[in-house]
């Protein structure tokens, strides 16, 4: 029995011979009527797999080092923008050609601009957004600066220079775009971007939230999920106490956008049974949430019931669902994507990758 690890190395010989000809092809065809995964793996691969097929169907060798691993899709399922060069560079590519056709450095002069996962892409596919740390670097000493929010035009290329830049709160790691273009970035709290007016509005609370008979929760939102199915969602925990003060328990809650609507929510659904990292709602029912890391767990949010649990193969932080609700995705962990039931969570197989995924989650999407 091979290991994991041969496993690996045979499948990207492989694919590497049989894929020569796809690379060097004008265009790869995506077929109608199909779901489509795409993320990110060392040493510098994006890679385009067919989920009916459960096979990659394309492998573009970027130019950019693979740190930290943040990619997010485009809305029109053709571009895919990452965060490389250690967080200080912005990359965007076509899927299906592997042109590179954005570029832009955080980093400008002596001051570091450093992003772990702050990247979203505009609903019109037009824009990049992202938020970063700065730093500027002295010859006897470095100065912590205000982070940054930054705006580029994707038409402006491998050369880019931020349009719109302006401060922003400490600790944001995540953004996410509405359909209606609203930015929308998560960290110490839930945050609301304009950047036309430039004005950065808490929308709801994390720390500090001064919530009657809980303690004030933790949360860490990581992994770039949900755009392309309209959920915007980081997971926290928190204790509770009864009317004397005393713990009575700890809870998960989620603090949730519906990006199609821009209802926010955030609520406890479950006892602290086990370890997250993050969770999705489905696209279908939002009621129906899957959470991930060493299991995948079903919750029924609305009721506040664990529906189902399985044990995983190995740590997967991160999950993503078929637009159609259907599919469970697994990813952010070594060189695979496991595929479950969304229904019953039986797993359906394993598309093995060129290389280890480090913190690039799983983007899907639906190509009609």
């Amino acid at each position: 029995m091979i290991n994991n690890k041969l496993k690996s190395k045979l499948l990207l010989a492989l694919f590497t011979a049989s894929s020569c000809l796809c690379l060097n092809a004008d265009i790869v065809k995506l077929k109608p009527n199909r779901d489509y995964i795409v993320t990110e793996t060392r040493p510098n691969n994006i890679v385009l797999v067919d989920a009916k097929e459960q096979k990659i169907v394309n492998n573009c060798k970027i130019d950019e080092s693979f740190s930290p691993g943040g990619i997010v899709l485009a809305p029109d399922n053709r571009h895919a923008f990452i965060l490389g060069g250690y967080g200080e560079e912005i990359a965007g590519y076509n899927i299906t050609t592997c042109k590179k056709v954005f570029h832009a450095n955080l980093t400008q002069g002596d001051i570091k601009g450093q992003s772990l996962a702050g990247l979203a892409v505009s609903e019109d596919s037009k824009k990049v957004y992202a938020i970063y740390n700065r730093t500027k670097l002295g010859i006897d000493r470095y100065t912590v600066l205000d982070p940054m929010f930054s705006s580029f035009n994707v038409v402006d290329g491998l050369n880019a220079k931020a349009t719109i830049s302006f401060k922003i709160p400490r600790q944001m790691t995540l953004m996410s775009v509405a359909k209606d273009g609203t930015i929308y970035a998560i960290g110490s709290a839930l945050y609301k971007i304009n950047p036309k007016t430039k004005d950065v509005k808490v929308v709801k609370k994390i720390l500090n939230w001064g919530k009657k008979n809980y303690s004030d929760p933790d949360s860490a939102g990581n992994y770039i999920i949900g755009q392309q199915q309209g959920d915007f969602s980081t997971l926290y925990y928190t204790e509770k106490y009864n009317k004397n003060g005393e713990a009575i328990g700890w809870y998960w809650g989620v603090t949730s956008v519906d990006l199609n609507t821009n209802k926010v929510e955030q609520f406890e659904f479950t006892d602290y049974e086990t370890l997250m990292f993050a969770i999705m709602r489905s696209p279908k029912n939002r009621n129906i949430a899957y959470g991930t890391l060493n299991d995948l767990t079903k919750f029924d949010l609305k009721n506040k019931k664990v529906l189902k649990r399985v044990i995983l193969d190995h740590t997967y932080y991160s999950p993503a669902i078929s637009p159609d609700g259907t599919k469970v995705y697994l990813g952010n962990c070594l060189n695979d994507i496991a595929i479950y039931d969304a229904k019953t969570l039986k797993k359906l197989g394993n598309v093995y990758l060129p290389g280890d995924m480090g913190s690039a989650a799983l983007q899907v999407f639906h190509n009609k």
